[in-house]
């Protein structure tokens, strides 16, 4: 472990004070690499990248049609970045910080959200670069103009065309930045996260086990506003997907007694 650990940070400072590096650069730059098989520079080269990713740094290999720089370069590092760029800190205040609102959470950072993605996010809405991403099935391209955390989970609000919309980190997969900066800009006005607009709100009543409400309730993001002893439920909630998703879990085991807003759930089925 200890080579690792010793090998992980060669290749850090490596690739922190390169733009771009070549595979063939970093086998022929770190002892440990030099006198391996590419079978086995490979596997421990892809061993090493995964330890640094749960540090929240991402070895990506870019290769920009564009242009001629190609190879490797550092991420995930945006966001501490940018917080020493920009704030005079205390290093070690700031770590312990981190550690104590970690543990409070009681998520290891992976689970709560992918940190590589949280840092691609902050640096497009900053650069203002455009997001492409498959949400759900189904691919977006984005303009974003900030990020929340509530009720336990990270959402992201950006404009698909025109209109303004949320959504839910955790749901965001293939996640590419643009190449080109300043595409649009940011809103100088405060904006709504849907569970801050009324409209955006989905209230239901279902009939439904207790248990199997305990054993899936964490599947989307709402509030139980009522809980009779007859296993009926009141639920409010903004995360449609998510209720979606709860609902197809649950299939066959709940009764619907009332939804005052089903035109929501069809616009999630039509999408």
């Amino acid at each position: 472990m200890k080579n690792v650990i010793k090998r992980s940070i060669q290749l850090l400072n490596l690739v922190s004070n390169n733009k771009t590096i070549s595979t063939n650069e970093i086998k022929d730059s770190i002892s440990d690499y030099r006198d391996l098989s590419d079978q086995a520079f490979r596997r421990s080269f892809e061993r090493d990248k995964s330890l640094l990713r749960s540090f929240g740094y991402l070895l990506e290999y870019e290769n920009d049609k564009w242009g001629f720089d190609q190879g490797y370069s550092l991420g995930g590092s945006y966001v501490f970045n940018k917080i020493k760029k920009e704030a005079i800190i205390d290093i070690d205040e700031f770590i312990a910080n981190y550690l104590i609102v970690k543990k409070s959470l009681n998520l290891e950072i992976e689970e709560l959200v992918n940190p590589e993605i949280l840092s691609k996010i902050l640096l497009a809405t900053n650069d203002k670069k455009r997001l492409g991403f498959t949400y759900l099935s189904k691919y977006r391209k984005v303009k974003p103009q900030g990020i929340r955390f509530h009720d336990g989970s990270w959402y992201l609000a950006a404009f698909e065309g025109q209109v303004l919309k949320t959504f839910k980190i955790e749901y965001i997969s293939d996640l590419k930045v643009g190449n080109k900066d300043n595409l649009f800009s940011t809103t100088e006005e405060p904006f709504n996260f849907s569970w801050e607009d009324s409209k955006s709100f989905l209230n239901i009543f279902i009939s439904i086990p207790k248990s199997l409400y305990i054993a899936n309730k964490s599947v989307f993001s709402h509030k139980l506003i009522k809980q009779e002893k007859n296993d009926e439920i009141h639920i409010r909630t903004s995360d449609i997907y998510g209720l979606v998703k709860f609902l197809l879990i649950c299939d066959g085991s709940f009764e619907l007694l009332f939804i005052d807003r089903p035109e929501l759930i069809k616009e999630i089925l039509d999408e």
